[in-house]
This record gives structure tokens, sequence and C-alpha cells, in this order.
């Protein structure tokens, strides 16, 4: 029975707790298709960037990277969340008690869904993989079990719930969680494709137990949709370091098109119709963004990229505009850092096509 703060028993007329917001199908939809074209254009190039990472030596990094397996090690990260579960104890923190209790449960639920999708899929892991072939089928055997990174995703099931309790913290256990997934790669545990399928699978679970359980098919739709962008991120940097300019021309073309692009998307951030107009809020940012976001995509200069970018911005702009709530308009401040942001992105892809090439 639920009670009131004072002892009392809550009145029989109280509310249920009214469901999380859940972004429409249409975004989630398109959501997963830039999730699976990620995936799509990584499993590509897994196999080749592998063969790069070998023909370089890396030993400056390999403490970095044993340094990252210890710390995604299951043993470390329960031994993290029962120090949090006994300080809550000892400070009488519930807060931290239910966050302890809930990382210990995507945990534990993680591990099961990775380790039966790793023998389901039974890809060879990087140490195993002499030629271009991914192999479709389930096996039980020791490194044929390389999709998806257990480390990479148990450690973000646990960060992005222990997340909640660092609110102004959040991005310590992110940061960490990141430099577990780098670390995988490059000690070749791993290839990029298994890492980021870790990221996903994990967020998504951890995401679970940040929410009412029984809501937990709006978790996912929610967390599949904010991880989305993160996703696309990591693709086009892999996807822009190994591969050459082929048609200096055409990427000139399409480089100014992503200049023009972000220009017009700071153009709208500031337009004072668009700021001072009733119930155009959603308009302005969402479209201002997607700018933004397209010059970035376009600014690549690759299709796949281009074509992913535009899905990720029409299904930020379904889901935004199905919101109750309106997104604030950036101040002028914000909006000039924004656009200069982008337009230091732009600048960024282009120095960095090619730099470390496949051929």
């Amino acid at each position: 029975m639920n009670e009131s703060g004072d002892g009392q028993a809550a009145p029989a007329s109280a509310q249920p707790e009214p469901p999380p917001d859940c972004p429409p199908a249409p975004a989630v939809i398109l959501s997963a298709l830039v999730v699976l074209g990620s995936f799509a254009a990584l499993f590509h190039i897994d196999i080749p960037i592998l063969r790069l990472l070998r023909s370089h030596n890396l030993s400056a990094l390999q403490s970095l990277g044993d340094l990252g397996e210890k710390l995604g090690n299951g043993g470390t990260l329960i031994t993290i969340s029962v120090l949090l579960l006994g300080a809550g104890y000892w400070l009488k923190r519930q807060a931290w008690i239910r966050t302890a209790v809930d990382s210990l449960l995507a945990h534990g639920v993680v591990a099961l869904v990775v380790n039966s999708l790793k023998h389901i899929l039974g890809r060879p892991r990087p140490r195993l993989t002499h030629s271009g072939g991914w192999h479709w089928w389930p096996s039980l055997e020791s490194g044929l079990d390389s999709f998806p990174s257990g480390h990479t995703s148990a450690t973000v099931a646990v960060a992005t719930v222990l997340a909640r309790a660092l609110p102004r913290l959040a991005w310590v256990p992110f940061a960490l969680a990141g430099w577990v997934g780098a670390s995988r790669i490059w000690r070749g545990s791993h290839f990029p494709g298994d890492v980021v399928g870790g990221m996903v699978l994990g967020f998504m679970v951890g995401s679970i137990f940040n929410g009412p359980l029984r809501w937990w098919g709006r978790s996912c739709a929610r967390a599949l949709v904010r991880i989305a962008p993160i996703v696309l991120v990591l693709t086009g940097m892999f996807w822009v370091l190994t591969h050459r300019i082929v048609d200096p021309v055409t990427d000139h073309i399409l480089v100014a098109s992503g200049v023009m692009l972000v220009v017009a998307g700071w153009v709208l951030q500031v337009m004072p119709q668009w700021r001072l107009a009733t119930g155009r809020g959603v308009a302005a940012v969402v479209t201002s963004n997607g700018f933004l976001l397209l010059g970035l995509g376009v600014a690549t200069g690759t299709p796949i990229m281009i074509g992913l970018t535009g899905l990720l911005c029409v299904a930020r702009w379904n889901a935004a505009t199905q919101q109750p709530d309106s997104p604030a308009l950036p101040s002028w401040h914000n909006a000039g850092l924004y656009a200069a942001a982008s337009l230091a992105g732009v600048v960024a892809i282009q120095l960095l096509k090619g730099l470390v090439p496949l051929q």
C-alpha cells in the first residue's frame, strides 16, 4: 500500500504514475534504419580497419588498452555497483541504493542478451579473421563470439544507470565507457562494428532500468532515437578517415553545399520572424538544427553518409514536432556557437578525409 510522507495512507483517488513520453513510430523506425545502415557501413570496412591496425605499432596504447579491459571487466563493474550500494546504506541515501540495484540488474540482463547474440551470430574474433568473410552461423566455440562487444555493452549499461545519480557529472561514466570501447578496438579484441553494437545494446538496456520496468518498450524506443545520432557520428568518422577523395570537383561542390546548409541553419535561428512567431518554436529549432546536421553529412561527400544523415534529420523532425513541449529557441550567442561548431566540423571532415586510407 502506498503511503504519504506523514505516514497516512494515500487517498484512493490518487492517480497512477503517467507513462513516459514515447517517440512517434516513424521516428523510431527511421532511427532504427539509421542504426542498421551504420552497421552495414561499419561491417563493410571492419576487416580493412583491422588490417590497418595490424600494420601499425600501437604499443604506446597497449597499457591504456589493458586498463580499459580491466575497467570493463564484469568483476570491476559489479564491485563499483556494490560499493555504491554499501555507501547508500551507510549514508541512508535511497537514491544511491536504487541506482546500485538497477545497475546490477542492467548488468545481468545485458550479459544474458549479449552472450546469446554472440553465440547465435558466431562472428570470429579479429585474431581468427584472415579474409573478408562475415560468418553468420551459430557457434559455441571460443573465439566465434565477437559481435557484440561484451565489455562495451556491460560498461555502457552500467554507465547509463550510474549517470542518473550524477546529473552534473554524467559525462564521466560515459567517457570511461568510451575508453573501454576504444580499447577493445586498438587491442585487437573487437571490430569497430562490434563495439558500436555493444554500445547500442548497453544504452538501451541501461535506459530500461532508468525508468519504470512496465514501460520497457517506451524506454527502448526513446533510447534508440537518442543513440542513433551518436552511432552515425562514429560511423561517419571511420568512413571519412578511411576513404580518399575520388573526384575533387564533386567533393568541392559537396563541401560548399555543406557550408551553405550550415549558414542556412544559422540564419533560421536568428531570423526575427522565426524567433517572435508564437507556436513555431519546433519548426525554428528543428529546421535550423536539421540544416546544421545535414550540412555535416553533405560535407562528407559520400552517398551513404548523406543518405543516413537525411534519414536522421527526418527522424528528429518527426520526434520533435510530436512532443507536447516546444524546445526553447537558442540565444543569439548560442546560435552563433552552434553554427561556428558546425563549420569547424566541416573543416575537420575535409582535413580527415583519407587520412588513413584502406587502399
